[in-house]
């Protein structure tokens, strides 16, 4: 069995998942396993694909598996010890692949091994249900029904209704979770020792420093970060009584009804999370007129528009020029051309683009003729 990962732009799919698809169907697939990166409008998802070379099998719809196919005798004696180490209170593992991304900015993602996501995938299909039940309705990372999307439009009837907003954003987040906080955590809302004591050990068997740290691309830690600020979205709704509040993992905007309340808050919050989570802010915080509009999840959010980030629109012009240049210096032709530019035109979706393309187009023609 063999192993390729991919990273899918969760904002910007499309030409990732072109490439995934297409190395599904050239292949024999024994297991998929797909975690959200959840990093602001950098998110993406982090694609472990286990294969066998060849074509794909041919199955009716309704045939049935067998698994003596999907699984070779290596497999099987894989999942036989797995359950003697969740029995004898061994598991996980603790192994993970590493490999590294540089969209936009490098970062190390640790896959687990093979045994472990069975494990962590176990788990949270028990676990997860639970912490999902914890979550307020305005955060939108890792949730069924939710996402970016989702959650800028969120953002965005907010910037009409609310004039002031705070956003924040943690710094280096997922290494600085703590492990003895969020296990105090987790013992409130799981009861029987042996789960806790899963979860302890899953914990335990990746640290950034001694007990801090998740490590980008496990299945247990988008779950295990997402449920470890929730005690913030309630601090800030509950206890602050903000206006209006949206979170996706650790991009965190409130809305006040004036700047005073507005800073004051943002001091509280701060505090909060220093004593409760042991967690520090990036200096780019702000507290600002939601008139202004703010920055979320690949997008300018501003109250009659929709526009591209900063980022969105220096992808969408290299990957276009990109695709321009194979063109002209007949790398590809013109049917691939047009199939491929769809999927750069992807990335203006769901943002009032239109008059920002064409100023672009006047800055930088299009060398093709015709």
């Amino acid at each position: 069995m063999k192993y390729r990962f991919f990273a899918v732009p969760a904002l910007d799919p499309e030409v990732a998942a072109s490439e995934l698809n297409g190395f599904l169907g050239s292949v024999r697939v024994a297991n998929l396993e797909k975690n959200l990166i959840a990093d602001g409008q950098r998110s993406f998802w982090a694609v472990c694909v286990a294969y066998w070379e060849g074509g794909a099998p041919a199955a009716g719809r309704g045939a049935r598996i067998d698994y003596r196919e999907v699984f070779d005798e290596k497999d099987f004696a894989l999942f036989a010890r797995l359950r003697e180490a969740i029995l004898d209170e061994t598991a996980p593992a603790g192994r993970f692949r590493q490999f590294v991304i540089a969209d936009p900015k490098t970062r190390i993602i640790h896959a687990a091994c093979f045994q472990d996501r069975v494990l962590h995938h176990a788990l949270m299909h028990l676990a997860g249900p639970v912490l999902e039940r914890t979550m307020v309705p305005t955060t939108y990372a890792c949730r069924p029904g939710k996402g970016p999307l989702a959650g800028v439009h969120r953002v965005q009837r907010n910037v009409r209704r609310f004039p002031w907003l705070v956003k924040i954003d943690i710094a280096k987040y997922f290494a600085s979770v703590d492990h003895k906080i969020l296990l105090d955590l987790l013992d409130r809302r799981f009861k029987g020792r042996q789960g806790l004591a899963l979860m302890a050990r899953i914990l335990g068997s990746y640290e950034t420093d001694p007990g801090k740290g998740l490590p980008i691309g496990s299945l247990t830690s988008q779950h295990f970060a997402n449920f470890y600020l929730d005690g913030l979205d309630r601090f800030l709704l509950e206890d602050l009584g903000v206006a209006g509040h949206v979170r996706y993992m650790d991009d965190v905007i409130w809305w006040c009804a004036s700047r005073g309340e507005a800073k004051a808050s943002l001091q509280e919050a701060t505090e909060w999370l220093v004593a409760k989570r042991r967690l520090a802010l990036h200096r780019n915080s702000q507290v600002n007129r939601s008139a202004a509009g703010v920055t979320f999840c690949g997008f300018r959010v501003k109250p009659g528009a929709l526009l591209l980030s900063r980022r969105r629109r220096r992808r969408y012009s290299e990957q276009r020029t990109s695709l321009e240049q194979a063109f002209v210096h007949g790398r590809i032709g013109a049917l691939e051309l047009q199939a491929r530019f769809a999927s750069v035109l992807a990335i203006t979706a769901h943002g009032d683009s239109l008059s920002w393309r064409r100023q672009e187009l006047r800055r930088r023609p299009c060398p093709i003729e015709g």
